[in-house]
Formats: structure tokens, C-alpha cells, sequence
């Protein structure tokens, strides 16, 4: 309402309509208006503009008031108006919750993991704020993607459930990891991390035969998973079963070829088999793995195919190229944020 006179009259219809309750629509649209964080100013001025637009509409058609259009039009500017400052909440909360990260990463650069989890921990009972007003579940990139990349969510939520088990806090990161397992869907994606670290924190507690048989139901749903292979694999060894960490991933890498995702446990395999003193396996296991390495290199070489030699088909290493996100420092070595400096172009 540009013009200060048609303003001020305006107004005057809506103190009008606000003291006789007549109609009852407008004082209605007005309490919301209040409830929602607006002030009494700002939400005259709203209902102002509405009213504004039905006395053009009058008068363009010639028509009488009608209280069920304007009462149409006052929900239509609630809804539009409390969505827009449910928006402007999560931002908020989002802020907050970035300033506690970042707090959270200073402390644990300088050895204060203490004072680093508690920053953690006020940004995580933000972040389960923010994920109660997501109207359906959705996937953890899904997420990251609605807020444009702005925040590394995926980064900080696998270092909070590693530095909790840094900390030896196990019920709390077998708590936190079945919260994030709950709160996403990950069809598609990987929870690996977040299954290993109850499994882990499992055995770290002492259930050993619980960890055990947690493990055993996760890959014999989904038995080609390298971490959970590797994990397992891992606390199998560290609780004195050499066989059995050795029989769990040459289950999975023996007879096959080696190649980005699994070279991790070509790797561990190796590792294992000498241990256990199977030398011609070992041998075996490293041949595979000079195999890779001669692939990337010659991948690196600009070579236009790369051959298997062994039963698997064909793989071409994938080396992503790593992600600068806005909170990280600034790659020209300015001392800067990114996304205050050359993330700015």
C-alpha cells in the first residue's frame, strides 16, 4: 500500500472489523497472524492487503461484498504467510545448527573432544528439531540437497557417531546411529557407517555374542557390504577368532577381482591369510591387489580400456574428485570460509 492516505484507511477498516468481530474471519486470520510471531502491526498490514484487494474487486465488478471469497482469500494469505515463517524457522535453526558444528570441529582440532561433544550434542538436539518439522522421510541427500548443499550434514553426522565411540559413550552411539537409521530413508543410499557403529559399540560394550549375531543378520541381508565385512571381520579378530575374520572376507573377495570399492578388503584378506598362514592365498591376494594398481596407474595414463584378468567383469576405478563444502577452508589459501570466498562466484 504504497499511498500513505488509502494506508491509513485501510487500516482503519481492519481496527474496525477487528473491534465489532465482524466479520468473524478477520479477527481469526488476526490471532493466527500472532501465534505465528507477527506483530499486531504486521499482521494489519496482511490483512490489510487483502482487504485492499477485495475492494478493487468490488469495485472493478461491480459486485457486493462477498465474505466467503474474502474469507477464502484470508486462509490463502495464513497459509502462505505461516509457511513462509515456518521456512525462515528451519533457516534459523539450521544457522545455529552450523555454528555448533563448526564450534564442535574447533574444539576437537584442539583436543577438547569434551567440550567438542557438547557442542555435538546441542547441535544434534537442533538438528532432531528441524528433522520433526520435515513433513515425510526422505534421504539423507535428499536432504542436503533442499538446503542447496549449504551444510555438510552427511560429513558431520558420520564424525559425531565416530567421535562417540572415540569417547568410549557406546549406549549413546548405538542410540544415535538407530536415530539416524530411523530418520532417513536409505533406499539407495549407504548406512553402512551407521550399522558398523552399533555393532561395534556392541562389542566395545561387552556383547560379544550380541555383536556377533547383529552382524550375522546384517550381510546375510546384504552380504557383498564391505564395511559391514570389514567390521565384523575386524572385532572377530580382535576378540582372538583369527578363522573366522578370515573366513568372513575371503567369503566375499575369494575368486573375484579386485577394484575400487572392495580393495579394502583385498587388502584386509591379505593381512589375514598371512596370519593365519595361508601363504598361497596371500599370494594370491596380493597379486590381485598389484593388478588394481597397475589398472589405476594405467588408467591414470589415459589408457581407453582397463581388462580384468580374472572371473569379475570388467571394473574401472572411480576417483571422486573431493567435495569443497561452504564451511571448509577456502582451497586458495586465503584463511577464508569457502562459501565467503571463491565459493562466492
Amino acid at each position: 500500500m504504497a499511498n500513505l492516505r488509502l494506508k491509513k484507511s485501510i487500516l482503519e477498516v481492519v481496527d474496525n472489523q477487528l473491534k465489532a468481530n465482524d466479520p468473524p474471519c478477520t479477527k481469526n486470520t488476526y490471532d493466527k497472524l500472532l501465534d505465528a510471531g507477527y506483530s499486531k502491526s504486521e499482521a494489519k498490514d496482511k490483512i490489510g492487503a487483502v482487504v485492499l484487494t477485495e475492494i478493487y474487486d468490488i469495485l472493478k465488478k461491480g459486485q457486493a461484498f462477498d465474505e466467503e471469497k474474502y474469507k477464502s482469500s484470508l486462509e490463502e494469505m495464513l497459509r502462505q504467510s505461516i509457511d513462509y515463517e515456518d521456512d525462515h524457522h528451519i533457516r534459523t535453526e539450521w544457522d545455529k545448527w552450523d555454528e555448533l558444528v563448526q564450534k564442535g570441529y574447533e574444539s576437537f582440532e584442539e583436543q577438547k573432544a569434551a567440550e567438542g561433544l557438547c557442542f555435538w550434542q546441542e547441535a544434534w538436539d537442533i538438528f532432531e528439531s528441524v528433522m520433526k518439522q520435515v513433513p515425510e522421510t526422505e534421504t539423507l541427500y535428499g536432504l542436503m540437497e533442499s538446503q542447496d548443499y549449504v551444510y555438510p550434514i552427511d560429513c558431520w553426522l558420520q564424525d559425531y557417531e565416530m567421535e562417540l565411540g572415540n569417547a568410549g559413550k557406546y549406549g549413546e552411539r548405538i542410540a544415535f546411529c538407530q536415530k539416524i537409521l530411523e530418520m532417513f530413508d536409505w533406499q539407495g543410499e549407504d548406512d553402512s557407517c551407521f550399522r558398523c557403529g552399533i555393532g561395534e559399540s556392541l562389542f566395545r560394550e561387552g556383547k560379544t555374542a550380541e555383536a556377533y549375531e547383529y552382524y550375522e543378520n546384517w550381510l546375510m541381508d546384504d552380504s557383498q557390504n564391505v564395511n559391514g565385512t570389514n567390521s565384523f571381520s575386524w572385532i572377530l579378530f580382535e576378540n582372538g577368532d583369527a578363522e573366522k575374520a578370515y573366513e568372513v572376507v575371503r567369503k566375499v573377495t575369494w575368486g573375484v577381482s579386485c577394484y575400487v570399492d572392495n580393495s579394502i578388503l583385498f587388502m584386509r584378506a591379505r593381512q589375514l591369510a598371512d596370519y593365519v598362514g595361508k601363504e598361497n592365498e596371500s599370494k594370491w591376494y596380493q597379486q590381485q591387489l598389484d593388478t588394481f594398481e597397475n589398472s589405476i596407474k594405467k588408467w591414470e595414463m589415459d589408457e581407453d580400456e582397463i581388462f580384468d584378468e580374472f572371473t569379475a567383469p570388467k571394473q574401472i576405478p572411480v576417483v571422486k574428485e573431493k567435495k569443497i563444502y561452504p564451511n571448509d577452508p577456502c582451497p586458495c589459501g586465503s584463511g577464508k570460509k569457502y562459501k565467503k570466498c571463491c565459493g562466492k562466484q
